[in-house]
């Protein structure tokens, strides 16, 4: 960060195409900054590099308070769509209600709650193969099986919904519970967008390394990881959310 307080201190020009390189470089080195927000500012950050310290500090904490926001949002979704998906199952309710039930059940959804976004037909087949392909079955009690509601690894809450259409597409007709419950692991350890985690998936990253799941503390994604970025991102698309919790790159 002093870095670029020495360059603007300086009066470094960019008047030339060394210098606009020279700039950006630094500027992307330290702390992610865009790379003329520096020009934007005000003097004192030019002149005190400890105030501008200050301000970096702030921009961190801002961003590290947009992701536990956001990730709390997500987690309530998720878990909204994973009981909607029991409730599916527990009542049958695709020979209950006729053919027509997930085209109903979409139309009655927008219609009581208007402001959210997701009650699309395929989203709410998803919702019923996400609890379906992650709950948990009773051994001793089969004639439970299809209603239960348990479910032991919370972690599941803590990726964007996105991710999981990936995994359900992926695992789902085999009920591969424990090679999706992998990707999950690997995916908030790791920071994965859904880029890298189809890539991964596509050379069968959990036959390489096996399927056994490492215990670790970080339920939150790092808030500069691009499965941070693609879970507001996918916020915005699947639920009502506060202009605030928007982080993605070009917002720098």
């Amino acid at each position: 960060m002093d870095a670029i307080v020495r360059l603007a201190r300086d009066g470094m020009s960019v008047d030339n195409e060394l210098d606009v390189h020279k700039f950006r470089k630094f500027a992307f080195v330290n702390g992610n900054q865009s790379p003329f927000a520096i020009f934007r500012m005000s003097k004192l950050t030019k002149t005190d590099a400890g105030y501008y310290r200050w301000i970096q500090d702030l921009k961190e904490r801002y961003r590290r308070s947009q992701i536990k926001a956001a990730t709390q949002v997500n987690r309530e979704m998720l878990r909204f769509y994973w009981s909607l998906g029991r409730d599916i199952v527990a009542r049958d309710a695709e020979n209950v209600y006729g053919s027509g039930f997930y085209r109903n059940l979409s139309q009655d959804l927008k219609a009581a709650i208007p402001e959210a976004e997701g009650f699309s037909r395929q989203n709410l087949q998803y919702m019923k193969k996400l609890y379906l392909l992650y709950r948990e079955e009773s051994a001793n009690c089969p004639q439970l099986v299809g209603i239960s509601q348990d479910i032991h690894d919370d972690i599941i809450f803590s990726v964007p919904w996105g991710h999981h259409r990936t995994l359900i597409d992926k695992y789902f007709e085999k009920r591969e519970r424990e090679t999706a419950l992998f990707y999950v692991h690997k995916m908030v350890e790791e920071g994965w967008s859904r880029n890298v985690l189809k890539s991964f998936m596509d050379t069968s990253l959990h036959l390489r390394q096996g399927k056994a799941l490492t215990s670790f503390s970080r339920l939150l994604p790092a808030p500069d990881s691009d499965l941070a970025q693609e879970l507001t991102k996918d916020l915005y698309i699947y639920s009502t959310l506060p202009k605030w919790l928007s982080h993605t790159k070009s917002a720098n």
